[in-house]
């Protein structure tokens, strides 16, 4: 009877804590439930927080006011080029003058559109008569017009300028043109400056005028 009792107490106790197990297994899974649901809230929490400290960098860039480029420099202007220039103010003559030397007719050559120096004459400056020719019409088409006393400058590449006056001026037969004479400085001064230039009447056959002016000037 004893053995009896036992067995049947020990069994409405396994079925009481049976019955009561899924109870107390919901009970505790609460917590972890509402743990769970707070670990979001606290993930949310703190990546609003991150965002804010990311985005605070990226307001700062955006305010900042972009350094403009610093202007090119200007490229240096290029010299102008500096030429040899006969130049008579009073008839309003400046022009480039060059080297020339002889025609295959042992005839002092003329540029086609410069004046020409003659480079069996005097240099610039030095003892003797410089000797330039230029075609008229042409770069010389003024020198007629020219008179005694008139300034000529010769202005060189290098700087240096030689100023000379017009002291005479004659119109000669280029059939008897005297060259000693148009090659040498008039009245016998030590430097000088000879031009000389076509005028007269045009000639078919020879392909030229009939006549030459020479303008004589001393240096001043």
């Amino acid at each position: 009877m004893v053995v009896a009792l036992f067995v049947f107490a020990l069994a409405n106790t396994t079925i009481y804590l049976l019955a009561q197990r899924p109870q107390d297994a919901q009970a505790q899974a609460v917590p972890a439930l509402t743990k769970n649901n707070e670990a979001p809230l606290q993930t949310e929490a703190a990546t609003q927080a991150s965002e804010t400290t990311t985005a605070a960098p990226a307001a700062q860039v955006a305010t900042t006011q972009p350094t403009a480029p610093a202007p090119a420099p200007s490229p240096a202007p290029k010299p102008t080029p500096a030429y040899d220039r006969v130049s008579i103010a009073s008839i309003g003559l400046s022009a480039r003058f060059v080297t020339v030397g002889l025609t295959s007719t042992n005839a002092i050559d003329t540029h086609p559109s410069l004046v020409g120096w003659w480079n069996g004459s005097a240099q610039p400056g030095n003892p003797g008569a410089v000797f330039l020719d230029g075609h008229n019409p042409g770069v010389f088409s003024k020198l007629p017009s020219v008179k005694e006393g008139a300034q000529i400058s010769l202005a060189k590449a290098s700087g240096e300028s030689f100023n000379y006056t017009v002291v005479h001026i004659e119109t000669v037969m280029l059939a008897g043109i005297n060259m000693r004479a148009a090659l040498s400085t008039y009245g016998g001064a030590s430097e000088g400056l000879n031009l000389m230039t076509c005028v007269g009447q045009y000639n078919a056959n020879t392909g030229t005028t009939d006549q030459r002016l020479v303008v004589y000037a001393t240096r001043s």
